[in-house]
């Protein structure tokens, strides 16, 4: 039969006293004290950190739209820069379509004035090593082309046709030293050889002091032999010069015609042929 103690829960199970109690409360403190500002540091850091990583990230994702962007923007130009160049060639070509439409009606117009057989001719090649002494048209002998033709534009004479194949002939220009043309100084009367002198202007030499030449002066073929066109034009008078015999001149003229820039011209062939 169980003692009188059995029939209770003592309360000395579990002691806990005021000592304890308050030896707890005291460590608490001391936990949150030291523990509060290390939580706070941490939380910091880890915040600070966080913000580089984020910071960082943001500039990554910047560069990387920037990059796009100029790669976008380089392509652009690109594009651009590739129609503007076709545009400007379209342009060119159909400036050069433009003079070259020009200068073949004025052939035309030059055909139906002149009473004499003419042929028109493309010009084909030019030699750089005798860029003033030739070129080579694309008509020949078979078109009725014949050595000694006069080459000639609206502009004024060219040459004279060398030598001939079957669809193709050689022209010497006026300003090969071995091309000679008569001509004459209108405003005067002056006759005279031109000769050419490559680089330099073609000359009139040996013109007697007395003659009252004066620069601007026009030049026209003398049309003597029946070759070169009588009256056609030859350029004009660029320089006056007294030679070292001190009784003759010596006569510069600018030709009429560019020789740079020849694309089509006109062969009239020998009037005794």
């Amino acid at each position: 039969m169980p003692g009188p103690s059995q029939g209770r829960v003592s309360s000395s199970r579990y002691p806990i006293d005021s000592d304890t109690i308050a030896e707890v409360i005291f460590l608490l403190v001391v936990f949150y004290l030291i523990l509060g500002p290390l939580g706070g540091l941490v939380l910091s850091t880890y915040a600070g950190i966080s913000g580089i990583f984020a910071k960082g990230a943001m500039q990554v994702e910047s560069g990387r739209n920037l990059a796009n962007q100029l790669l976008v923007a380089y392509d652009r130009i690109n594009s651009l820069e590739k129609k503007v160049a076709d545009q400007y060639l379209e342009m060119t070509k159909l400036r050069q379509d433009a003079r070259d439409s020009q200068k073949l009606r004025a052939l035309l117009g030059l055909k139906s004035k002149l009473s004499r057989l003419t042929i028109g001719a493309d010009v084909v090649t030019r030699d750089p090593d005798n860029w003033f002494s030739q070129l080579t048209v694309d008509k020949g002998y078979e078109d009725h082309v014949r050595k000694g033709s006069a080459v000639v534009t609206n502009e004024g004479v060219v040459g004279q046709v060398v030598i001939t194949g079957p669809h193709a002939s050689v022209v010497r220009l006026l300003t090969d030293p071995d091309q000679k043309v008569g001509v004459l100084i209108q405003r005067t009367n002056t006759p005279g050889v031109l000769s050419g002198r490559k680089k330099n202007p073609p000359s009139i030499d040996f013109v007697p002091v007395g003659m009252a030449v004066d620069v601007g002066d026009k030049v026209t073929c003398l049309g003597n032999g029946g070759v070169f066109p009588v009256g056609h034009p030859v350029g004009v008078v660029s320089l006056v010069r007294r030679d070292t015999n001190g009784t003759t001149l010596t006569i510069e003229i600018s030709p009429s015609e560019n020789f740079y820039d020849l694309t089509h011209v006109l062969i009239v062939p020998p009037i005794d042929q």
